[in-house]
C-alpha cells in the first residue's frame, strides 16, 4: 500500500511541474512516506529526519512526512522533529498540492490529517508507476478488524471499496501500457464491496484481455471463503500464491490479539482449498513475543508451522504501538527471549522452504523478470507465479525485458532462491 501511495504523491508532483531527482541531495523537498506498523520502521523515519536536519542546515530544504506515522502522530510530529515543513496523513493524499504551497509559499508548516472517505477513489491515471514487472492496484482501503496489536485501524480508517468497475478500466489501461501482471491492493482484500465481492471482482478483473497472471494481499481468515478458495485454485489467471496470516498458533494467544479465530477455524479455513493446496505456495505471518505468550503458546506455533508446513512466512517479535488496545496488556517477556523464540521460528521456516525448493529441481517453471540487468554474479533476478525467487543464468545472445515471462528451468536451491537457466 506504501509503495502505491508513494506513486500517487509522486504523480501529484510531476503533475504540478515539480521534477523527479535520484537523491535527497538534489532534491529541494523530500517527502518521507511512512509506515507505523512496526516500531523499528518508526526508527528508521526518525534516523531519516535526522540525517535530513544536518542537510537543511546546509541549504534550503522543504521536508514533509506523510503516510501512516504522519496519521498516527499528527502535529506531535513538529515537537519531536522541528526540521518537519509539512505532515499529511493517509487519507488527506490528494491535498499534498495545497499543504505543500502552505509550506513553501506562505512559509507556515502545513498539516492536513483529516479523514477524507473519498479517499480511495483517487484518480488513478494520475499515479507515476515504477519501471516494475507487476502494477498495483488498490481496491479498498481501512479495515474494519480489531486486532489488538494493530495501528492500521486508526492510521487508515474504516473499510471503504472503489466500485468494480473503476478498478476493471484501472486494469485495462494498465495492460494496454504493458504490464500483464497486476496485483491487487488493500489491508483486508477479502472484504472488497465495491458492488460485488471479492471473489467476484477476481473474475471480472482475470476476463481482462491481455493479463497474464493477478495477485492480491492482504486477506484476513475470517473472510476467506469457500468460494474465494475455489476461484483461487481454479481460476488459471491467478497465480499459485496464497498469503493468510495466522499470527499465533496458540487459541489464548490469539483470543487476547481479537483475530476472531481458533486455530481449528483457520485449519477449516485452509481445507477449503482442497486438492489445490498442493499447487499453492502458502504464505503466513508470525508475530513472537505477544504479551503473555508462554513457551508453550510458543511451542502450539511451531507445531502449527511443522503441521501445515507453510513454504513461506514473515515473522516479527511483537511491537508495542501507542493507539492499540494491546498497550493495556503487561508486555512482561524479556527481549532476549522473544529474540531467541524469534531465531527458532525462523529456522524453522527456513528448513520447510528449502524442503519445497529442493522439490523444484529438475522442474521447469514459468517465471516473471524482475531484473533485466546482469547482476555482479551473472543473474538476471525473475519472480515464478508462487512468488519464489529465481537467479536466472545470463546466456550469451539472450537479453529478456523487463516483465518479460520466461521458462526456466531449476537446477539449485536454497531456502532465499532457486537457482535456474532458461529454456
Amino acid at each position: 500500500m506504501n509503495d502505491h501511495d508513494g506513486e500517487k504523491l509522486t504523480g501529484l508532483m510531476l503533475r504540478d511541474g515539480y521534477e523527479e531527482v535520484r537523491s535527497s541531495k538534489e532534491a529541494d523537498i523530500v517527502l518521507l512516506n511512512t509506515c507505523s506498523i512496526r516500531e523499528k520502521a518508526v526508527h528508521k523515519v526518525f534516523s531519516e529526519l535526522g540525517r535530513l536536519k544536518k542537510e537543511k542546515l546546509q541549504r534550503p530544504l522543504t521536508i514533509g512526512v506523510t503516510g501512516c506515522l504522519a496519521q498516527q502522530e499528527q502535529a506531535h510530529l513538529f515537537t519531536r522533529a522541528p526540521q518537519i515543513d509539512f505532515v499529511l496523513g493517509t487519507m488527506a493524499l490528494g491535498k499534498l498540492p495545497e499543504v505543500l504551497a502552505q509550506a513553501q509559499i506562505d512559509g507556515e508548516r502545513g498539516i492536513d490529517v483529516g479523514e477524507y472517505p473519498d479517499n480511495h477513489l483517487f484518480p488513478t491515471e494520475m499515479a507515476k508507476r515504477k519501471p516494475t514487472a507487476k502494477a498495483l492496484v488498490t481496491i479498498i482501503e481501512g479495515c474494519n478488524h480489531a486486532c489488538t496489536y494493530c495501528i492500521v485501524p486508526r492510521t487508515r480508517g474504516i473499510e471503504r471499496s472503489r466500485p468494480f468497475q473503476s478498478i476493471v478500466d484501472e486494469v485495462k489501461r494498465l495492460v494496454d501500457e504493458g504490464y500483464c501482471e497486476i496485483e491487487l491492493l488493500g489491508q483486508n482484500v477479502n472484504s472488497f464491496q465495491g458492488g460485488c465481492n471479492f471473489t467476484e471482482l477476481l473474475q471480472k478483473v482475470s476476463a481482462v484481455d491481455g493479463l497474464e497472471w493477478l495477485r492480491f494481499t492482504t486477506s484476513h481468515p475470517m473472510n476467506f471463503t469457500k468460494e474465494l478458495a475455489c476461484e483461487i485454485v481454479s481460476n488459471p489467471k491467478i497465480a499459485p500464491f496464497l498469503h493468510l496470516p495466522v499470527q499465533s498458533g496458540s487459541n489464548a494467544v490469539l483470543k487476547r490479539m481479537l483475530r476472531e479465530y481458533t486455530i481449528e477455524e483457520y485449519l477449516e479455513r485452509l481445507a477449503y482449498l482442497g486438492s489445490g493446496r498442493s499447487s499453492l505456495c502458502l504464505s503466513t505471518d508470525f508475530i513472537v513475543g505477544f504479551p503473555g505468550e508462554s513457551e508453550a503458546d510458543f511451542q502450539k506455533t511451531l507445531e502449527l508451522l511443522d503441521q501445515v508446513q507453510f513454504e513461506t512466512s514473515f515473522s516479527f517479535i511483537y511491537s508495542l504501538r501507542p493507539g492499540t488496545a494491546a498497550v493495556r496488556l503487561k508486555d512482561d517477556l524479556p527481549a532476549e527471549v522473544k529474540q531467541e523464540r524469534l531465531m527458532r521460528l525462523q529456522s524453522r521456516q527456513a528448513h520447510w522452504t528449502l524442503l519445497d525448493n529442493q522439490n523444484m529441481i529438475g522442474k521447469t517453471v514459468d517465471a516473471r523478470i524482475e531484473n533485466p540487468i546482469l547482476n555482479d554474479e551473472g543473474f538476471w533476478i525473475a519472480r515464478t507465479g508462487s512468488s519464489k525467487t529465481l537467479h536466472l543464468q545470463g546466456k550469451v545472445g539472450r537479453r529478456p525485458q523487463m516483465g518479460q515471462l520466461i521458462s526456466a528451468r531449476i537446477h539449485g536451491a536454497s531456502p532465499h532462491f532457486l537457482a535456474a537457466e532458461l529454456v
